[in-house]
């Protein structure tokens, strides 16, 4: 059946039919030719194919002259398509919307700017009273980016937003949400608490009636790793596991987030054997330190690097207590993999220091066999694995399970856990 739509662009005149044809439709590239006296009574648009006399009844169009029509087809008007019906023609009839004759494209344009302002202003002040609600969370997220300009500048104008929902107490709701959910923060232990044990807690058999109590920490790299490692973790029967992630953090922004306090925290509330630990992804970048901006990978920066560090070591081990920390895989790009390799060597130095810390490389545990990073590598039975995610950082659940498996391993040996067949 012929589609009896106007077709934008493709020239054809709404609502005109010819005499012989379905559908009349001009060439697009030039006018018809002008009468030499009056043209044909032009069809109404309701009449019924081929009956050029029948018309449904309406109100009668103001008497337009010949010359009225040839000028509007030959000028529109600004903004109107060739051929276009003239005012009072269009849908809608003599009294539709058309029949207010053609608007001026200046008024319309201010009418459109006028609108999108408006729509622009309300938007803005929308965000504003959002933000207000919600001031502090976002000022704490803008915190843990990368210390410079941008940065500052945020801060700064996050500021009155901050004072003002505070002595607003706009930001009431969203605490009580946080409270309600778990997420808000609660009073934070002290490391006099983690006292040193009588008994010390390694060594000791773990059986399944007392089973290995396992604290797995880190930043997004651990989101993958920490999880397949509690689902491996929890199948021996012999460990029970609790994952603590929290993504964009580290131990180079203390400012963001202090791993080293919620540490304390948890061995205080959990009271975990042992820890295993995945920090680095996001700890290659310049730190703020006694006033000073340290450039990563300077000398200043690695000393005081290793030195929190350590100190997350010293906490972990507190009361006879392991630490199994794992370093990271080798990355694609070239750069991120020397800032890696670079703290993946303070987290071993860092390891002989301090007794009942275990280093765990999976460098090579992620490299193809010529030493280079690979998003495939072959399984147990030699087929290629996707191993890593497209970003060239992170792990899919099969490089997460290969790197928890050579993490339990050693957790098994050292606390002498039967392995599972």
């Amino acid at each position: 059946m012929p589609d009896d739509r106007h077709d934008e662009g493709s020239g054809r005149l709404p609502f005109d039919e010819g005499g012989n044809d379905d559908l009349f439709v001009w060439d697009g590239l030039r006018p018809p030719s002008r009468p030499a006296g009056l043209p044909p009574r032009r069809r109404d648009r309701y009449a019924a194919a081929g009956d050029e006399g029948a018309a449904r009844p309406r109100r009668a169009a103001p008497a337009r002259r010949v010359d009225d029509e040839w000028a509007d087809w030959l000028d529109p008007g600004e903004g109107a398509p060739r051929g276009a019906p003239a005012a009072g023609d269009g849908p809608g009839g003599p009294f539709g919307a058309d029949a207010l004759g053609h608007v001026p494209e200046r008024r319309r344009a201010r009418r459109r700017r006028l609108s999108a302002g408006a729509v622009l202003a309300a938007m803005l002040i929308g965000f504003f009273v959002a933000g207000l609600f919600d001031a502090k969370a976002i000022e704490t997220a803008v915190k843990g980016k990368p210390l410079g300009t941008a940065r500052s500048i945020q801060l700064a104008l996050l500021k009155p937003m901050v004072v003002l929902g505070g002595a607003l107490q706009l930001d009431r709701p969203a605490e009580a949400l946080n409270a309600m959910l778990g997420r808000g923060e609660a009073a934070h232990h002290s490391i006099a608490e983690v006292k040193d044990k009588v008994k010390p807690k390694w060594p000791r058999k773990i059986t399944r009636k007392d089973p290995l109590r396992l604290y797995i920490i880190g930043d997004s790299m651990a989101q993958v790793f920490g999880s397949s490692l509690e689902n491996l973790a929890e199948e021996t029967h012999f460990i029970k596991a609790k994952l603590d992630y929290k993504v964009s953090s580290g131990l180079s922004r203390p400012d963001f987030f202090d791993w080293p306090q919620r540490i304390i925290d948890q061995i205080v509330e959990f009271d975990p054997d042992a820890t295993a630990v995945l920090f680095g992804a996001n700890d290659g970048q310049s730190v703020l330190y006694k006033g000073k901006v340290l450039a990563v990978g300077s000398k200043a920066w690695q000393e005081v690097y290793a030195r929190r560090v350590g100190k997350a070591m010293d906490i972990l081990t507190r009361g006879g207590r392991r630490a199994y920390w794992a370093g990271n895989p080798i990355m694609r790009d070239p750069g991120y993999r020397e800032r890696i390799s670079m703290m993946d060597h303070i987290y071993e130095a860092e390891a002989k220091k301090h007794p009942g810390v275990f280093y765990i490389s999976t460098w090579a545990l992620f490299a193809n066999e010529k030493g280079s990073y690979s998003e495939y590598l072959p399984d147990a039975n030699g087929d290629p694995v996707l191993m890593r995610a497209p970003d060239g950082i992170h792990l899919t659940r099969a490089g997460g399970d290969r790197m928890a498996q050579a993490t339990l391993d050693v957790i098994e040996k050292d606390w002498g856990i039967p392995q599972q067949p």
